[in-house]
């Protein structure tokens, strides 16, 4: 609010009032005693003030209106303007310490004319910079009473009840907004919201109408805001609200128990939080819920990269045939697959025969010309190998250390040390984690 309260005031001009407000307005309760040439130097020194503020000239401006609330007290019009003026200051040091003044002037046009949306508005807003929100909302929800065709007045609420945590509120208010402007499936993600940090997992699901992009973008979205947060309160704000986001999952299986994205994310959740049991538990679940091939293909790679992280090699091999079964043009578990084979130097024959399917389907994608290459270099065929890993080196689009690091393995077994030096540097330059790689470089040869 604060941005678009800075904005507004800005862009607000004295030219407004004379549009929205007509001409000066007196108002007859309990004015000051007035002259019928007092009432005209006020006016007078009203529209010169106008004037010189559409010329940029501020300080006469502020002058001139000075002047005409001195002889017109009861000008609504002239309040409103010196209020606008002080509040739109550039100079930060300048508009606080007018604050207190530009409110008081409000207050009274607000007084003088209750019914002119301007001033209230604009009441409102000198309530949000003084940060008091209580006030700030009930003075919108005046203006949204007074004015019930004001639907920018209910986003504003919307936006202040969603800050205060009055979720009930904002949801009402939305509702008013929806109804008005005919816009009540636009706001379905709104209420969702709302639903969901009001603890109604079952009225968000109904307001969700892809729940599986849904639930991956709140997981997403809520992991990113725990890495990010500086402090520690933050922190379990966002770890409840990421348990919120779980628990969702559970309602939207009870709804859709063969939605996959809900034990997908649910199981990343518990992986990034290392409650492994948890995550294993929630896979299975899901293998057992899923209907398509795609899905349960889907779950057994995931739970074999689990595996591949855990350093449990043999449960990964096995998740990964399962993916293999029920969808056996995988491209990505066929290389994962294949490379893994090749590090611990089992199967190569088989891996070559992985890693070449990849290349058919992508033969310029520089991962998988690597991995092939690899194993070309694990059967001890270097030459064929060199090749493919300068075809990797034409079609890589990022620096990848591991890439450098493996030509230069290449070269050395070609022959061609100074080279596979300069990639071994090349690779560390690019912050490799090899654990070899610094006494390649240090002893000049190749180490397995």
């Amino acid at each position: 609010m604060k941005k678009g309260l800075f904005i507004f005031v800005s862009l607000l001009t004295i030219l407004a009032v004379t549009v929205s407000c007509g001409s000066v307005s007196h108002v007859s309760s309990d004015p000051l005693p007035q002259s019928d040439l007092d009432r005209y130097a006020g006016d007078h020194f009203f529209k010169e003030g106008i004037r010189m503020y559409n010329e940029e000239h501020y300080d006469a401006a502020m002058d001139l209106m000075s002047h005409s609330l001195e002889y017109d007290t009861a000008s609504a019009a002239t309040c409103y303007s010196l209020a606008q003026y002080y509040m739109s200051m550039r100079d930060r040091a300048l508009a606080e310490k007018y604050s207190a003044k530009a409110h008081d002037l409000l207050m009274r046009a607000v007084r003088m004319e209750p019914e002119n949306y301007w001033y209230r508005r604009l009441l409102a807003m000198s309530y949000l910079r003084q940060n008091n929100q209580v006030q700030a909302i009930e003075q919108y929800e005046e203006i949204a009473k007074r004015f019930p065709g004001r639907t920018d007045v209910l986003i504003t609420l919307a936006s202040l009840y969603d800050d205060a945590g009055d979720y009930e509120k904002e949801l009402r208010a939305l509702e008013r907004y929806g109804r008005l402007e005919d816009v009540a499936d636009e706001l379905k993600f709104q209420r969702f919201v709302c639903y969901l940090q009001m603890g109604e997992l079952d009225s968000a699901y109904y307001e969700s109408d892809n729940p599986a992009e849904v639930i991956e973008l709140l997981m997403t979205t809520t992991r990113d805001m725990i890495e990010k947060a500086e402090t520690n309160l933050d922190k379990m704000r966002c770890r409840s609200l990421l348990d919120v986001v779980m628990s969702f999952c559970d309602v939207v299986s009870a709804h859709e128990p063969e939605l996959v994205e809900a034990y997908t994310q649910k199981s990343i959740a518990y992986f990034w939080m290392e409650q492994n049991d948890e995550t294993m538990k929630i896979l299975a679940k899901g293998l057992k819920q899923v209907k398509t091939d795609k899905d349960r293909a889907l779950l057994y790679n995931l739970r074999g990269d689990y595996y591949h992280t855990l350093g449990d090699r043999q449960k990964m091999y096995a998740d990964y045939d399962s993916t293999l079964i029920y969808d056996p043009d995988n491209i990505s578990v066929l290389n994962n697959y294949a490379y893994y084979l090749s590090v611990e130097n089992r199967e190569l024959e088989r891996a070559l025969k992985m890693s070449a399917r990849t290349l058919e389907a992508e033969p310029l994608n520089a991962t998988y010309l690597d991995t092939y290459a690899w194993i070309l270099f694990k059967m001890k065929r270097y030459k064929e190998a060199l090749g493919y890993m300068e075809k990797a080196l034409r079609y890589l689009e990022t620096d990848n250390p591991e890439i450098y690091e493996h030509y230069g393995d290449v070269l050395y077994m070609c022959g061609e040390k100074e080279k596979a030096l300069e990639n071994w540097h090349k690779a560390v330059r690019f912050n490799s984690s090899s654990a070899t790689l610094d006494q390649k470089i240090r002893q000049e040869r190749y180490i397995e």
